[in-house]
């Protein structure tokens, strides 16, 4: 009597040490894995296979392989095959296999009977569902102009939002990510690209084609989520920072993770590349805005005089100049060349210091034609410098709450921000409020109206 193969497995793993261990949890051991390594191609804006990975049930499914697992039988499952690359191509696809110890995870689960013990309404991520109703502004952390300055992109809850400036939504581009923290067009406005992610779960790259409204790429990487994301001048490449430390660089047509810097001994809040896009720039809660070579992944030197921790940068349109604000509340222009050797304390590249803002700084921006800049801060106050002098030309007020965007229109007319509110306000370069509107479409049309106005 030929006595099955899997019959064999599941006596051998009954009589190992692993099965007197616990349970295997779906939850909190699975779940997690399936999020930060797999959800990125198995959600509902970008299928792979017909396999969504966005719960329990979904899982269970499968797609056009069949059911990825069999409950009690592990060395009959497919996950377990292409996990440990006995079915071609191994997964995750395009990614450093799994550990060991995380595929012996997956088998210990199949074998205890694959049950899942989520809690009620909690899946891997967002599955395919109506969209999202708003019964309130939700708050915006990101916005960015097409180069033509005729579409607004903003954050809403897993998705994007995209506008044009009269306050007419054009689109909603639904994803994984519950929070986006940072969009930006490339320069020809054919492609979009966000980064954010869950709190304590993954961080995630968004790459969108614009006119189809279809994600091309979702790159999921680390276990928390993405900040301050920049578009090298070529629109080529994409840097983000993160909450593990490290900054992050994306090629943005092939969806892939090219290099990781571990720079900072802290979060990193926001990146910018320097204009021939050799250079970057990245800041955080370090205090530091440190200067690194892309090509290597090289650490040159911090651009900064340590004060307090960094949260915003933005960089000159034409020169090597960066804004940078952050706890300390005032925005401080540096050049990235060093015109000297470093020496102990020094501040030689900084060109120009602005003044104190009345609450912490968040977003920081410089105008097209790189005479203005403006800082948005957690106090609900944004304001307009010239930017060599450091007159302040303008205060921009109506906000209720923190700021935490800000662009100038791509022909440098209008300054617009948003924040917790999640109301989007453009003023002019005196400070007159232009518009207002929610870029979120909004169930009761009276809180719609109240969103939005035009004096």
């Amino acid at each position: 009597m030929r006595i099955p193969v899997s019959v064999i497995a599941a006596a051998a793993f009954l009589c190992s040490p692993l099965a007197a261990e616990n349970p295997v949890s779906f939850h909190n051991q699975i779940r997690p894995i399936l999020a930060r390594q797999c959800s990125g191609c198995h959600q509902p804006a970008s299928s792979q296979a017909d396999l969504l990975l966005t719960g329990y049930e979904q899982f269970r499914k499968g797609g056009r392989k069949g059911p990825p697992f069999v409950a009690g039988k592990a060395e009959d499952s497919l996950v377990i095959a292409y996990l440990t690359g006995a079915a071609k191509p191994q997964m995750p696809f395009g990614a450093k296999p799994l550990p060991d110890d995380q595929i012996e995870l997956f088998r210990r689960w199949i074998h205890e009977g694959a049950r899942d013990d989520s809690p009620a309404g909690v899946s891997v991520a967002p599955a395919e569902r109506k969209p999202v109703v708003y019964t309130s502004p939700p708050m915006i952390t990101a916005l960015a102009f097409s180069a033509d300055g005729a579409i607004v992109a903003s954050s809403g809850h897993h998705e994007i939002l995209l506008a044009r400036l009269d306050g007419k939504l054009i689109a909603r581009l639904p994803g994984l990510s519950m929070r986006i923290h940072s969009l930006a067009f490339t320069p020809d406005g054919g492609t979009l690209a966000a980064a954010g992610g869950d709190p304590a779960q993954f961080g995630e790259v968004q790459v969108w084609d614009v006119a189809a409204r279809k994600q091309r790429h979702s790159i999921v990487v680390s276990n928390d989520t993405l900040f301050g994301a920049s578009l090298s001048p070529d629109g080529a490449q994409l840097a983000a920072g993160g909450a593990d430390k490290a900054i992050r660089v994306f090629d943005i047509a092939a969806g892939k993770e090219i290099r990781r810097m571990d720079h900072h001994e802290d979060w990193v809040f926001a990146t910018v590349f320097g204009l021939d896009g050799k250079r970057l720039v990245s800041v955080g809660r370090d205090r530091a805005a440190k200067l690194s070579d892309v090509a290597t992944g090289r650490f040159v030197e911090n651009v900064n005089l340590l004060r307090e921790p960094l949260t915003a940068v933005a960089r000159h349109p034409r020169r090597d100049w960066i804004l940078v604000g952050g706890q300390e509340r005032i925005p401080y222009l540096y050049r990235m060349d060093r015109p000297r050797a470093m020496r102990i304390a020094d501040d030689s590249t900084l060109i120009q210091k602005y003044e104190r803002q009345d609450g912490p700084i968040v977003a920081v921006a410089i105008s097209p034609d790189g005479a203005r800049v403006a800082a948005g801060s957690e106090a609900g106050d944004v304001r307009i410098y010239d930017a060599e002098s450091a007159r302040l030309l303008a205060r921009c007020g109506g906000h209720s709450g923190g700021i935490y965007a800000v662009q100038f229109t791509p022909d440098g007319t209008l300054l617009a921000s948003g924040g917790f509110d999640g109301t989007l306000r453009f003023h002019d370069m005196t400070g007159k409020l232009v518009r207002a509107f929610s870029p979120a479409p909004l169930a009761n049309p009276a809180a719609q109206a109240a969103a939005s106005r035009t004096p």
